[in-house]
């Protein structure tokens, strides 16, 4: 383990002296950090993503997602995920939407480990996330000038032992995500494209009409597939996979 992430770590345990530690005191907080955070790396990401849904086809986290003043719980109907996400505000249904849109992602859960930032202490992030190249690990917050210096503490240290491990942590507020206005328009688009399953050769079709061409707003791209007798959905499907408006 990282020097540095020890040093923190010490500085947190439970039994600290005026004199100092004792070295077994210091070899305990190293045995049972490195515990936590390999069975956390090795076993806590893929059991997250091994677990099935509950009987009404939600994820169930270590956390119970409630309501905030100014926000909402919503559920999420996930493709990627084949079932549905529990989300805490719009800021996160944004998140969300960009997730199921990027090609690298894998699959993606909320409020789903425990990660021990010392002996007493450990967060649940927003999202963790399982990408083509490993696992990342997601905080979604309204604000991030706002936070406070406990909290960025906290992050600072989580993030430091989760690069000792590969694993990105990355932070998100409203100035990094989709307005609230695209994330409605995603929103439409994204239940209008997989609402039925979508014929190849019309991709085909509709990708050869569209490739190189720019267009304003969605009515634009609508009537171009209208005219050459193409299904509208096709229409929502490149808006929200393919980024044909450039949102």
């Amino acid at each position: 383990m990282d020097n540095k992430i020890l040093r923190t770590l010490v500085l947190n345990y439970k039994t600290k002296y005026k004199e100092g530690f004792i070295g077994n005191e210091i070899e305990d907080i190293k045995n049972k950090v490195e515990k936590e955070v390999l069975h956390f790396n090795s076993e806590k990401f893929e059991d997250a993503f091994r677990k099935q849904t509950h009987v009404s086809s939600k994820f169930i986290g270590e956390r119970r997602v409630k309501s905030r003043i100014g926000s909402r719980v919503s559920l999420f109907p996930s493709v990627k995920n084949q079932g549905l996400i529990c989300l805490e505000s719009n800021l996160e249904l944004a998140h969300a939407i960009a997730l199921e849109r990027n090609e690298d992602v894998l699959q993606y859960r909320t409020q789903a480990v425990q990660i021990f930032i010392n002996d007493r202490h450990f967060i649940i992030p927003d999202f963790i996330i399982k990408t083509l190249n490993g696992y990342e690990v997601h905080e979604v917050k309204s604000n991030l000038n706002t936070l406070s210096e406990k909290n960025i503490a906290r992050f600072n240290l989580a993030e430091s032992i989760l690069n000792s491990y590969s694993i990105k942590f990355r932070t998100f507020d409203r100035t990094n995500l989709i307005s609230k206005q695209d994330c409605l328009l995603l929103s439409i688009s994204y239940q209008r494209a997989n609402y039925k399953k979508i014929n190849e050769i019309d991709l085909e079709k509709a990708d050869t009409l569209i490739r190189n061409r720019n267009f304003k707003n969605k009515m634009d791209l609508y009537k171009l597939l209208n005219a050459n007798n193409l299904d509208l959905m096709i229409a929502d499907y490149f808006i929200f996979y393919k980024k044909v408006l450039g949102i």
